[in-house]
Order: structure tokens, then sequence, then C-alpha cells
């Protein structure tokens, strides 16, 4: 098993055995404190409802975060100030753009919040898919700002027609591709004409691109949408750690625009929000990028395969998926999703919660290939539960 300290020594003849060897302490500590509260053995829960990554950020990371944070982690006592730069560089460095083009914060959700703040208002309304991720649309009710909320299509896809239409005298739109909770993708011939049109049909319009999925995507065709921010001040790009690189609760996110856009952002921006292992955990998983450029291949593969797996399940029982890009899926249970959520906990497995107005649609996220495997017997059980009731 490579360890982070063996790591670049061994990277240049391959690191085909990496990527196995990750590690999910983080994820066991959860695991207890659900299985307590269900009352059954650890081993036996299986949490399938918060779209984060089984593996954890993998062992390369977590030896970077045992030399923070471990009995030696006098660093951990520091502000994180000396870490922050290194990091918005290092990312600059990954997508070939300058510093002054990178703004980090505490998750994508931060992020996502700096852009409605800063561009939706009361006059301005902010547009977006029902339902989306829920982080903008939130922050601009609390904030009483106006908000156009356009349904999907029967497909579970964004109506680009229609948010074209509701970008008209809007200030911001909000534009997560692939979506999150319904897991669909936007045509990739079509997205990127989608969002030059809607720029211009709105000259003060600012679009937000939420890519924290992007990763997981296996359309043929889907591209970042990173260079066209570079170059168009009116569009930022948000990515995350949380997802494929498995930090969900170290909470680092970033976004990518023109720099006077990122200027504009941390007028903003509350600063020193990222802590030193959080910005450290980063720092190592750019590194590996650099040093294992299959990793995130690996994983996207290794999402596919337990995503293909599930929606199989379902679709054999005669229950329909949406066309999944994401590291979850959007299953029709056929029952109320507080019903076969309340069931599926009692058999020990997590489960979404319900987004409406789907009332019967349940997004389940992507655990490692036994989580599934495990996690689907226990669903069975439900399922055929229900049919027995209902017949």
């Amino acid at each position: 098993m490579l360890s982070r300290r063996s790591f670049l020594s061994h990277a240049s003849a391959g690191a085909a055995g990496l990527y196995a060897a990750t590690l999910v302490r983080s994820r066991l500590r959860e695991q207890f404190a659900f299985a307590a509260e269900m009352g059954i053995a650890p081993e036996e829960a299986i949490n399938l409802a918060n779209n984060e990554n089984s593996l954890g950020p993998g062992e390369f990371v977590m030896d970077a975060l045992d030399a923070v944070i471990g009995p030696e982690g006098v660093i951990a006592g520091r502000y994180p100030f000396r870490f922050s730069g290194p990091v918005r560089e290092a990312i600059a460095d990954k997508w070939g753009v300058k510093p002054q083009n990178v703004l980090v914060g505490a998750g994508s959700t931060q992020i996502l919040v700096d852009c409605t703040h800063q561009y939706a208002s009361q006059e301005k309304a902010l547009v977006g898919s029902l339902p989306t991720y829920e982080e903008c649309f939130g922050y601009a009710a609390l904030m009483g700002y106006r908000t156009k909320a356009v349904p999907l299509t029967a497909d579970f896809k964004m109506d680009l027609d229609q948010t074209l239409h509701a970008c008209k005298g809007s200030g911001m739109l909000f534009y997560c591709n692939p979506n999150n909770p319904v897991a669909t993708l936007v045509d990739p011939a079509q997205s990127k004409d989608f969002l030059m049109r809607a720029l211009d049909v709105e000259k003060n319009l600012r679009i937000l691109v939420d890519e924290a999925y992007i990763d997981y995507v296996t359309t043929p065709g889907h591209e970042t949408m990173i260079p066209t921010a570079i170059e168009n001040p009116r569009l930022i790009v948000a990515r995350t750690f949380s997802k494929a690189y498995g930090m969900a609760g170290l909470r680092v996110g970033y976004a990518i625009a023109h720099e006077d856009t990122i200027a504009e952002l941390d007028e903003f921006h509350l600063g020193n929000s990222v802590s030193t292992p959080a910005l450290v955990a980063a720092n190592a998983a750019l590194e590996r990028d650099k040093a294992d450029p299959d990793y995130l291949p690996n994983e996207k593969k290794r999402n596919a395969e337990a995503r293909d797996f599930i929606i199989k399940f379902f679709a054999d029982r005669g229950l329909s998926a949406t066309d999944a890009q994401t590291n979850f899926i959007f299953v029709d249970t056929g029952m109320p999703i507080e019903q076969f959520q309340a069931a599926c906990a009692a058999e020990g497995v997590r489960v979404g919660r319900p987004f409406p107005p789907l009332w019967t649609r349940c997004r389940i996220s992507i655990g490692t290939m036994d989580e599934m495997q495990r996690g689907a017997a226990k669903m069975a059980t439900v399922l055929d539960a229900a049919q027995k009731m209902a017949a």
C-alpha cells in the first residue's frame, strides 16, 4: 500500500494500486452514529442520503492531514493564512489560469452564497430550475430577493426555452449541470450555446455554472465552462472538493472566473473561512492530480459501475430512474418518499429526502459496490412489502 511519503517516488513508475488504497475514517464515524440512532449493528448501517464519497479522500490526502492534526500536528493551532495562497495557486495551475481568477471558499456553498448576494436582489430575480440545489434560492429567500423557478421538462431536464425567457430582466441564473437532485445533464451540444444566448438576452445577467458533479459525467462531449468563464466576466464556475475528491466534511470549494468578477465576489466573501486541515487536504489532492492522473477517472469508473447496478436493480422492478450523470440517482419508488424513506431507515438504509413537487421520486447516493448491493437487498424488502400491501 502506497503512503503519501512514498507516493511521489512510485508515481513515475505508475500508481495503479493507489486508488484502491483509500481510508474511510470519517465515514465509519457517521455509520456508527446512524447505527446507534436506528438501534442496529454499525456494520449493517448504510448511508445513501448525502451525495458523499464513501471512500473518503484517499490515503495520500489522509497522510497529509495526519501531519497537521496528528499527535505532533502543531500547525492545526495556527491560522490558515500561510496555506490559502498556495492552494489558490495550485488550483490556478491545475486549470492553466492566474491566481486572480480563483476564489477559495468553505465548500462551493460559500461561492453560491457570494454570487447570489452580489448578483440577485429585490429588483433583479434569481433564475433556476425547479427542483435544483437549493442554496442559492434559500439565500435569496432569506434576503427577500425575487426568484423565478422554472419547472423541468417531462424527462427531468432543464427547460432551456422557458429558462431563457425567465432570464429577461433577471440578475442571475443558477445553472447546476448536472442538476441536483434529478441527476440529469443538459445535452453538451446545447449547453454552451444556451448559456451564450442567455447572456445575450439580458445584458446585466450573471450566470453561475455549478459543476459539483462534473467528474461523474459519462455523456461524451461534456466539458467544463472554465475557459469561457475566464474570458467572459459575466460567467462564473463553481467547483468543489466534496464529491469526487471525497472531502465533503472538510468544506473546500472555489470559483473560477474573470479576475474582475473574482474581485467583485471578494467584496462580500468571508475571508479566512477555510480551515488549515481543509487547505492542507486540498493541496494534497491537487498534488496527487499531477502525480496520478488516473485517480479521478478511476473514481468516475467506480461510481458508474455502482450507479449502473442500482439503476438496473430498480429497472428490473419496473421502477424508472432519470439518466443519471452524477454520484446519485433519482428514481420513482412508486410510493410517497416519506414512506419509502422511513421504511428504508427501519432496514438500516438512509436515502434522500423529499424534493417537491416530485413526491414519489427518491434521490439515492452512490456508495461502494458493496454498499449498493447490500442497500439493494434492504430496499428489495421495502419494495416487496409495499407491493404485498397494494395487492
